[in-house]
């Protein structure tokens, strides 16, 4: 079976008049206290596979569950052992007839099956009511309780909203209410995950990271740009809830932005891929992502050109700029308008179009090429080694073809691709490079220097001319290049 739900967390504020929404006298409450078992090594949590004994009600229920195709769905299957004053054993031979379930376990154990103990328990107390909205049938379940291990012990208090019966766009367009009225965030960490890092005394997961991309032949350009965006969300929504919980280290930082940025590059460079991509995903993006790029910009300078400011005033201004950047990211990572965007997202990828399109996948990838093509000739002839702003245009557009290019080409047998591929990594490589002295000179130049400090910012002037002809040199190669690519 296959379970489609989504949970939030609730602002400590909004969780009174969240109850109050539910109304206990005509919600159902139950008890439910679960044991959570994996191996030693935790072959379970490591697959993103949970298995559970939990007692609901009165009757003892054992649970296999593993992440779906989008964070939106689940695989569940269920075995109810009845009416028990105490906890079954855990019993593995329920799946001998469950074909899909007994894959799910042998992928992630192996021969381990002797191996699961243990790990952990939950006492929760679940208010939940069935709430009919448009076409859907959705249980709204607000649960309040603990996990806990020997030693440690983590509260739990969240919302899910899980479909019951209707289409999933009901179901977010559900959720998109009560985002708004008690400013609920997205949080796709399971309680199997935070129950795992109890057990192993760690706060947060591993940052989520990125996956590479492969166009399928026999679907249309429309399908294959929702799978894009629906993997690019896989990555992004784990390492947007450790932000938002508070966890987070730098690598979650690191690659929601990239996750951010290739979204952002996505909307914009595919829009002509499906009608439904909306124009404004792209500006919405962007907007998003600047947050996370002024943060890595300002460390990355704290970082490289802190030892050289020598005034302590312009040193201390630039750590002060570093924490309000990363308060600010904090509140936004959170906000409504974000959380609602990541459903639009969710929405679109898990949709369906049957309108039909004027060209087949190859004829939009090749358009999409050549457009990108086109737009780095016609910058590159009017690209001045003095001019800055005419630099970074051309250091954007060969960012973007860095992104599009490995998946645009995956459906084609290309030739002389590793030369091809050398030239367009020295371009890019010197882009990024020009792009973050340009980013760092600009905000040496908003700063209100001592005259201690201008030494640095005519070092960053000299190195960035250094760099913009390295930029020039190495597209007018990678262009030269792009003449004996053949597909």
């Amino acid at each position: 079976m296959i379970e489609v739900e989504l949970k939030f967390q609730i602002p400590t504020a909004k969780r009174t008049m969240l109850l109050k929404a539910l109304d206990p006298k005509k919600s159902n409450l139950i008890h439910l206290k679960a044991k959570y078992f994996d191996t030693p090594d935790k072959l379970l949590s490591q697959h993103g596979v949970a298995l559970r004994l939990r007692l609901e009600g009165e009757h003892w229920v054992q649970t296999l569950k593993a992440a779906g195709k989008s964070h939106l769905h689940r695989f569940e299957h269920n075995h109810d052992f009845g009416i028990s004053e105490h906890a079954p054993a855990l019993d593995l031979t329920i799946y001998q007839h469950e074909p899909e379930a007994l894959a799910i376990l042998q992928n992630a154990l192996g021969d381990q099956f002797a191996s699961l103990k243990l790990q952990f328990e939950s006492d929760i107390q679940r208010t939940y009511r069935v709430i009919h909205f448009e076409d859907a049938e959705i249980e709204v379940s607000l649960d309040i309780g603990r996990l806990a291990t020997e030693t440690e012990e983590r509260e739990v208090h969240e919302v899910e909203f899980e479909l019951k019966q209707g289409s999933i766009q009901s179901l977010l367009a559900f959720s998109f209410e009560w985002v708004k009225k008690y400013q609920l965030w997205l949080d796709v960490r399971s309680k199997a995950e935070m129950g795992h890092l109890l057990s192993i005394q760690q706060e947060v997961s591993p940052a989520k990271q990125a996956k590479a991309f492969q166009l399928v032949k026999k679907d249309s350009a429309d399908c294959n740009v929702r799978s894009l965006i629906a993997q690019q969300l896989q990555h992004l929504l784990p390492n947007i809830a450790a932000i938002s919980a508070g966890v987070a280290e730098k690598e979650h930082l690191e690659q929601a932005y990239v996750a951010l940025d290739h979204l952002y590059l996505t909307s914009a460079l595919f829009k002509t891929w499906s009608k439904d991509i909306s124009d404004k995903w792209a500006y919405q993006l962007a907007a998003f992502k600047h947050h996370f790029e002024n943060l890595q910009q300002l460390e990355h300078m704290q970082n490289t050109l802190g030892a050289l400011l020598q005034n302590p005033t312009t040193a201390a201004s630039l750590t002060k700029d570093i924490l309000y950047a990363q308060e600010k990211l904090n509140n936004l990572v959170r906000s409504t308008l974000n959380v609602h965007h990541f459903l639009e997202l969710l929405m679109f990828s898990l949709q369906s179009s049957t309108a039909t399109q004027e060209l087949d996948l190859k004829g939009y990838a090749q358009n999409t090429l050549q457009q990108q093509y086109k737009q780095i000739h016609e910058q590159l002839s009017e690209t001045d080694v003095t001019n800055f702003e005419s630099l970074e245009q051309l250091s954007q557009r060969i960012r973007e073809l860095k992104f599009s290019f490995p998946i645009l080409t995956s459906i084609y047998d290309v030739k002389n691709l590793q030369k091809y591929s050398k030239a367009l990594n020295e371009a890019h490589q010197a882009a990024e490079e020009y792009l973050t002295l340009s980013s760092s000179a600009a905000y040496i130049q908003q700063t209100e220097l001592e005259a201690s400090d201008w030494f640095v910012l005519g070092w960053l002037t000299a190195k960035q001319e250094v760099y913009a002809q390295a930029l020039l040199d190495a597209t007018e190669q990678f262009m030269v290049s792009r003449k004996f690519l053949k597909f």
